[in-house]
């Protein structure tokens, strides 16, 4: 009996399907997790829709600190940030066997569920961490910072909790332009994650020419040694898709 639970794309989405999926796998059924909507129906397996429960999701993710570790917490919720689409059964194949042995569940690294949960985890860390780096602010009206990226992870939680402590006394908007999704902090408050709005739209009567975007394109160029220029160094510790929408690169998009 092969069952296979769809559900949002969301952690809590896929921690309620942990919390479903593990009732099903008590009665026993072959459970299979699959966050958003695209997928393929076959004659081999019952598709069941999964609504977001916030209180299952909960219950979840405090027994994984509990029972098991902080530090596979920190696993899990990197991992269902990742757009592995295998990522949920990854994390649900993962439970099955940290539940039973504990916290010793991360140094088992011959299992292929805690490879491929640490491999998951250590993609959505490394581009987060770059993020943090390349995420470029521009002001707008009223002095607002904004910044837009278009990350392969879904990393805003990631970077936005890293400016807000960077910068908690200024107002200020991270916008994931692939996910439709903004991260937006008030000076002196925690930030807030808004989805679903078309953040470019929203801000366009806001933007005001930057002179300081120009400065800065100039002194990006002025440090250049055209004698030293290596693309390829360049193209390991840059790839492309960090460049789109970074300030010292805007005019290659214009």
């Amino acid at each position: 009996m092969n069952i296979t639970l769809i559900c949002e794309e969301s952690f809590d989405g896929i921690m309620t399907a942990v919390y479903d999926g593990w009732v099903f796998m008590n009665k026993g059924y072959e459970v299979s997790i699959h966050p958003g909507k695209e997928y393929a129906v076959t004659f081999f397996s019952e598709f069941v829709s999964v609504r977001t429960d916030i209180d299952k999701a909960v219950k979840v993710a405090e027994s994984i600190k509990v029972k098991i570790s902080i530090e596979a917490f920190v696993m899990v919720y990197r991992a269902c940030m990742h757009f592995d689409k295998g990522r949920a059964d990854a994390v649900f194949g993962f439970l099955r066997l940290a539940y039973p042995v504990g916290a010793r569940v991360t140094k088992m690294l011959s299992n292929p569920y805690v490879m491929k949960l640490m491999e998951l985890s250590r993609k959505v860390s490394n581009e987060s961490h770059f993020f943090k780096e390349f995420l470029r602010f521009e002001e707008l009206k009223g002095g607002i910072l904004y910044s837009k990226i278009e990350p392969k992870c879904d990393v805003i939680s990631f970077v936005s909790q890293h400016f807000a402590e960077r910068f908690p006394e200024e107002d200020w908007i991270i916008y994931d332009i692939k996910r439709k999704k903004a991260s937006v902090h008030k000076h002196g408050m925690d930030c807030v994650i808004i989805q679903g709005q078309d953040m470019e739209k929203m801000i366009k009567d806001f933007q005001v020419s930057d002179e300081y975007r120009e400065l800065w394109k100039v002194f990006f160029h002025a440090i250049a040694i055209p004698e030293r220029n290596n693309l390829k160094c360049q193209q390991t510790n840059l790839p492309q898709w960090y460049r789109k929408n970074m300030t010292e690169f805007y005019e290659a998009h214009d």
